[in-house]
Order: structure tokens, then sequence, then C-alpha cells
């Protein structure tokens, strides 16, 4: 098993990379968890995707939901 130090910085690697396609980057290579190298095109930015969300259970993330307004009377 990874340890959570390293799950974090794969997560801040694979969310970087994930944002450098949806800025248009053609292609952007990450790091798994095991350490191999794994290129991501545009194309597959689905993947990138899947593999965010695998780390973020990993971590105990809960996945990140729409904000909820709040108001006062």
């Amino acid at each position: 098993m990874t340890d959570q130090a390293t799950l974090t910085v794969r997560l801040a690697e694979a969310e970087d990379a994930l944002h450098e396609l949806r800025l248009g980057r053609s292609a952007v290579q990450v790091r798994t968890s095991d350490g191999k190298s794994v290129s991501y095109a545009a194309a597959d930015a689905g993947q990138l995707q899947t593999y965010i969300g695998q780390l973020r259970r990993q971590l105990g993330q809960r996945r990140r939901g729409a904000a909820i307004g709040v108001s006062f009377r």
C-alpha cells in the first residue's frame, strides 16, 4: 500500500495534469501510485478523472459537490 504522503503528491500531480489538458495541452505525463509513468492525451481526460477519483478514495476524501448556498433573513 502506498503511504498517504505519496498519494497526496500523486493526486496533486494528476489534478495539475488534468488542468493542463483542459487548458489545451495535447498530452501530459503522470506518475501513478505505484511509480509508473502514464501519458494522457486530451481524449483520455475521462481516464485521468477516474484515476483522480481512485486516489481521492484511497485518501478517504469525499467527492466534491456543488457549493451549498446559505441565506440569512
